[in-house]
């Protein structure tokens, strides 16, 4: 799929596999967890397919009935092992800045838990970066379900409805997993949906476009990402620039 220029107004980038590498810490924190309660570490390519869902969901498949008790083991482990696991892609830090500095919104809409995921962006160093977040705990409601996405339109709508209101406004959204793919294509309908009369059209504007990256060097397969039929395939994260028409700023850094 070529990678060619598009005018996005906003980028709202998955964090897990997106942004930082958190991947081999997602993993062995899952084999930890199976192991305390089965006695058995289970293979990675079990956990991987359940991996962009969010945690208590990934539970009730893996560990039925546990989940809450799952879920806390999982968060404990994981949190210890983040600083010695976790790190940014080779580019993340300075792609943001030139997004930022070229004027554009960025978001981030993840299902991680807010502190787990707040200690990832600082381990990082990108925890200022964004004019809008939504956590797990933000919405009753996950990825593949719109209203993540749905839910930072609309903080970015109520802080700057000026921005918000401009004409073709272009949205991308950013992740590496199907998971987040489906959530960009299902807000697209979403939107397309609200009645022009409702409170919700008048925030979030039915004409917003919407469209979706999926990223090749996260937890998933290229052709699990392909599957899903996102409107561009990256290999790397600076490749959102060349979607803007930005990556020569990258290249003169």
């Amino acid at each position: 799929m070529p990678v060619t220029h598009k005018p996005f107004s906003a980028v709202l980038f998955d964090l897990d596999g997106t942004l930082i590498d958190t991947t081999q810490s997602i993993l062995e924190s899952f084999k930890h967890t199976i192991f305390y309660f089965t006695g058995t570490v289970p293979q990675e390519d079990e956990i991987r397919p359940y991996m962009g869902l969010p945690l208590t969901d990934q539970f009730s498949i893996l560990l039925p009935g546990k989940e809450e008790e799952a879920c806390k083991i999982y968060v404990e482990h994981n949190t210890a092992i983040h600083p010695e696991y976790v790190k940014a892609y080779p580019g993340v830090s300075e792609t943001l800045k030139i997004l930022r500095n070229s004027g554009v919104r960025l978001g981030l809409v993840t299902s991680k838990r807010r502190p787990t995921a707040v200690l990832g962006l600082t381990i990082a160093g990108i925890q200022d970066s964004f004019h809008a977040t939504v956590f797990y705990e933000d919405t009753d409601r996950h990825k593949p379900h719109p209203a993540p996405i749905l839910k930072t339109l609309e903080i970015m709508a109520c802080n700057e409805p000026d921005w918000y209101s401009s004409d073709n406004l272009r949205i991308l959204v950013v992740g590496d997993s199907p998971t987040d793919i489906k959530a960009a294509k299902n807000a697209q309908v979403a939107l397309r949906k609200f009645s022009s009369n409702t409170q919700q059209a008048a925030i979030l504007r039915p004409e917003v476009k919407i469209q979706s990256a999926g990223v090749t060097y996260g937890a998933y397969r290229k052709e699990d990402i392909e599957k899903e039929k996102p409107d561009y395939l990256i290999t790397d994260i600076t490749q959102v620039l060349d979607l803007l028409g930005l990556n020569q700023k990258y290249d003169s850094q």
